[in-house]
């Protein structure tokens, strides 16, 4: 590990108005200590114990406060410039006593990162010089870095853009890790790192960008020096630093993101929902990383090149920063396993695993960025997002956008309806209080014979959100916990009388006897019930298991099924919605199975009586009523 730092503290710090006059912009403080203090003890973490500060204006300030820096457990020295020399002119100036490598750093930037990760990829690839690269929430006024796939940088883009501009947000974060041989091409004299040498020098020397999730941010104005407070009152720095797990919200493309028009080939084809940007920026200012992957077999059918691809993400990017989001990272396949077709790249006519449904892209994140993938989520529109979630652990959820969960094969943990909500869902954990008030309930009965849970409630009112959501963090906390899909035992239309009658439909006769049997420790394969008339999923087989701690009743009838369950404890929840809640529910669930207007009105009619006014009865049953 390279354990020499050179930070830039002689600037004048123009942007911070008439504060900068009296102190240094470094030292500026953020929780009771100057910027640079921060900046210091994160070098020390990093095993960095030899700091040179270059200084300029109010030098003596800087100079006073940190003396020789053993009081922090380094070793400060100083460069002052006699004149402005720039962020690069100090350097040409003592490049004869310059170690053969070291980190330059700047001293308005807050950082708290595992540099060993960032010198490790400096070493891997060879780079003459590495530079600390992310995405952020303002890239227009960015310097932006554009790369190759094997992340060295092939152009700097330094600020002010054009409006017309399409790159990838991919931002110069201003923390360089640098090999002597590159100050030989500084020239003397005044000059800038960003603006004027990096585009230059990437053209001559192997230059490579090292992208990162972790906590850089420019506190250069006092709107940023704000946000940084805030963060680091948050603790957000630190939650961010990759020796840290993470936990990300991994999402599909096409479909979730942006209308899936089949096969987008150029960024015009591209057109971004326009609740796509609020709901990323959400995830931004969330605790999760938000990482799209998506597979992307136009690059192997030759419609498109990965330059051409980088071009449709570069106007995802775009259309992003417009609501102020970025995507943290953005991983796709270009391949496709079958062959044969014209204009086809053959070496990318491949069976891999990172197509989705393998989970080769999520894995790929996850050891990148140190995530947790069971604390982490994936969103997507088509059974491969559900399968390929389902491997990598993650917990699962679709979206009727898009393909709208076709042909699924595999049921996902979560359905709802678009993006922005399953966004809010999963930020706003609006069950957890359930959660915790269950654990009251049942503190001395989950332990021995199982508890129950029943949930009832009309169509859409949450059951299925409910019941899911209880079993992942049930199980999580330890307790092993069985449920049972009341759905799967509903009789199909084509066996149904002409009159619609709630308990013929649900078959609670069978259901009881099917209860009666798992008591005793007999296997149970429901009938089974497919949601949408594409779907093929093979219905669940129950057991019952000595050591199981709760048992979950999720459906329409669940309150009657737990009377199966005599000597048990039940707590009764039910789920309701308000009446404009509820129609809408029902309108979207069955436009989604297929059914005109017409159809939904006949089937409201018919069952409003015999169904819908029935189940609002058993409100007055429950111990806990959920509104949702």
């Amino acid at each position: 590990m390279v354990d020499t730092a050179y930070i830039l503290c002689g600037g004048k710090g123009t942007r911070m108005g008439e504060i900068s006059t009296q102190v240094p912009k470094p030292m500026l403080p953020i929780l009771g200590k100057p910027v640079l203090e921060h900046i210091i003890l994160q070098c020390k973490i990093n095993g960095i114990y030899n700091i040179c500060l270059i200084t300029g204006h109010l030098s003596q300030i800087i100079e006073e406060y940190f003396k020789n820096g053993r009081k922090w457990g380094v070793e400060i020295s100083y460069f002052i410039e006699k004149e402005p020399l720039g962020t690069t002119g100090a350097f040409k100036e003592m490049e004869s006593v310059l170690p053969s490598v070291f980190w330059i750093l700047y001293g308005d930037v807050i950082f708290d990162m595992d540099l060993s990760k960032m010198y490790g990829f400096h070493i891997r690839k060879k780079a003459a010089l590495t530079l600390a690269a992310h995405p952020n929430d303002h890239p227009f006024d960015s310097d932006l870095v554009k790369v190759d796939e094997t992340d060295r940088v092939i152009e700097i883009l330094p600020k002010p853009h054009s409006s017309d501009i399409l790159a990838r947000n991919l931002v110069n974060a201003a923390l360089y890790l640098v090999n002597k041989e590159v100050i030989t091409y500084l020239p003397d004299g005044r000059s800038d790192w960003g603006r004027r040498e990096l585009p230059r020098i990437c053209k001559s020397l192997p230059v490579y960008a090292w992208r990162t999730t972790e906590y850089i941010k420019d506190m250069g104005t006092p709107e940023r020096i704000q946000k940084v407070t805030e963060d680091v009152l948050r603790g957000k720095p630190a939650i961010r630093n990759l020796k840290n797990l993470q936990k990300a919200i991994f999402l599909d493309r096409d479909g979730v993101l942006n209308e899936d028009k089949d096969l987008i080939k150029s960024p015009d084809e591209l057109v971004v929902f326009p609740f796509a940007g609020e709901s990323i920026r959400q995830i931004n200012k969330s605790e999760y990383l938000a990482i799209v992957v998506t597979n992307q077999s136009v690059v192997a059918r030759g419609l498109t090149d990965s330059a051409g691809l980088d071009k449709i993400h570069a106007k995802l990017d775009k259309v992003l920063a417009e609501s102020e989001a970025y995507l943290d990272d953005l991983y796709y396949c270009p391949h496709h396993p079958d062959s044969g077709y014209e204009g086809e790249i053959k070496e990318l006519k491949i069976k891999c695993t990172c197509r989705k449904p393998s989970p080769g892209m999520l894995l790929a994140a996850a050891e990148k960025y140190n995530i947790d993938l069971s604390q982490s989520w994936i969103i997507g529109d088509r059974n491969s997002d559900i399968e390929a979630g389902k491997a990598a652990g993650c917990i699962t959820v679709g979206v009727l956008t898009g393909n709208g969960l076709k042909n699924l094969k595999t049921m996902p943990d979560f359905i709802f309806g678009n993006l922005p909500e399953a966004i809010e869902y999963i930020l706003t954990k609006p069950h957890h209080n359930v959660l915790q008030k269950l654990k009251s309930l049942l503190k001395n009965h989950l332990k021995g014979r199982p508890a129950v849970i029943a949930i009832a409630g009309n169509t859409g009112s949450g059951k299925s959100t409910l019941s899911n959501y209880l079993q992942i963090f049930f199980n999580k906390e330890g307790f092993k916990t069985l449920k049972i899909e009341l759905d799967q035992w509903i009789l199909p239309q084509s066996q149904r009388g002409k009159v619609h009658n709630l308990y013929e439909v649900y078959r609670i006769d069978k259901i009881q006897e099917n209860l009666r049997d798992l008591i005793k420790g007999k296997k149970v394969m429901p009938p089974g019930y497919q949601r949408h008339p594409t779907w093929s999923i093979e219905p669940p087989v129950y057991l019952l298991e000595p050591d199981t701690d709760l048992v979950i009743l999720d459906g329409i009838i669940a309150f009657e099924a737990s009377k199966s369950f005599k000597n048990q404890r039940v707590v009764k929840i039910y789920c309701k919605t308000s009446p404009e809640k509820f129609t809408y529910n029902l309108i979207r669930l069955n436009t989604w199975k297929g059914r005109t207007k017409d159809e939904i009105k006949s089937m409201f009619d018919s069952r409003k009586k015999t169904e819908y006014e029935k189940i609002e009865i058993l409100e007055r049953e429950a111990d806990i009523l959920v509104e949702y």
